[in-house]
């Protein structure tokens, strides 16, 4: 079963059963859907959507699917940042997502917030990399930056994109985890998500990278699209092509091909 563990929210009119039919149409098994963005994230003309609607309607979705694993999108800097954070895990939530736009991911604020979601035992998806939006923020977004997370215990976290452009920064990143994890001084875990991000002619490049880095890696790379959930199954196509032209010329094994696809997320979930 192939997992995309990246699919937004879409804006636009949508149903349940037109997106179970475009991700068969892509030979998708399962997505996960993180929640419409929080209002520091809307820009002009953009709906503002409150926190409680928000996870309302992805735990409604996935109430409605097995095929649907929901994942709560929160800004740490709301006031209401830890009953936001309460309420998710009351509901059922899966996991949390976070995109670090006008904060360090070390800063107090929200390390406070995010040993909170370690405490609850749900992992954390983080934009990493160039941000595209309407601020200069990328800064707060470099993969080193997020050092800090390794220290938060038990905290599963995985940083989206490959941290494109700066994706050996996020490798050498997960080899900074990987030291502390085998010297045991931390107990969280560090997953890279390779959702794109990276324009095609860098994506052999990065996932050759991956797979023979030597930091173990296989057992830590999920797979994603960066779709939304009107689900555009032609551009799934694309990306899942993409990737097996550059899996088959790097000779990935079958095995670690299936935890790229599946494996290594349900670990990300704790399963």
């Amino acid at each position: 079963m192939i997992i995309d563990c990246h699919v937004h929210t879409s804006e636009g009119p949508h149903t349940l059963e037109d997106c179970h039919k475009r991700m068969d149409a892509a030979g998708i098994g399962t997505i996960v859907v993180l929640s419409y963005r929080p209002k520091s994230f809307c820009r002009p003309g953009q709906a503002i959507v409150s926190p409680a609607a928000a996870l309302k309607a992805t735990m409604d979705w996935a109430a409605e699917s097995d095929r649907i694993i929901p994942f709560y999108w929160i800004d740490p800097l709301e006031d209401d940042a830890f009953d936001q954070v309460d309420r998710a895990v009351s509901a059922g939530i899966a996991g949390f997502k976070v995109i670090c736009n006008r904060h360090y991911p070390g800063d107090d604020r929200p390390m406070r917030v995010f040993e909170r979601i370690a405490a609850a035992h749900k992992p954390m998806l983080f934009h990493s990399g160039i941000l595209y939006s309407g601020t200069p923020s990328s800064h707060y977004c470099r993969p080193a930056n997020f050092e800090p997370l390794f220290f938060i215990p038990s905290l599963r976290f995985a940083l989206a994109h490959v941290s494109w452009p700066w994706h050996d920064e996020c490798l050498a990143t997960y080899g900074h985890w990987q030291y502390l994890k085998e010297d045991g001084s931390v107990s969280s875990e560090m997953f890279i998500d390779a959702t794109p991000g990276t324009p095609e002619i860098y994506r052999e490049e990065v996932l050759r990278k991956i797979y023979t880095v030597g930091f173990g890696l296989e057992d830590n790379v999920i797979f994603g699209t960066d779709c939304n959930t009107i689900y555009d199954d032609a551009y799934a196509r694309e990306i899942l092509a993409m990737d097996k032209r550059a899996l088959d010329a790097i000779g990935v094994s079958a095995e670690n091909r299936e935890k790229y696809y599946e494996k290594n997320f349900l670990r990300f979930l704790g399963k």
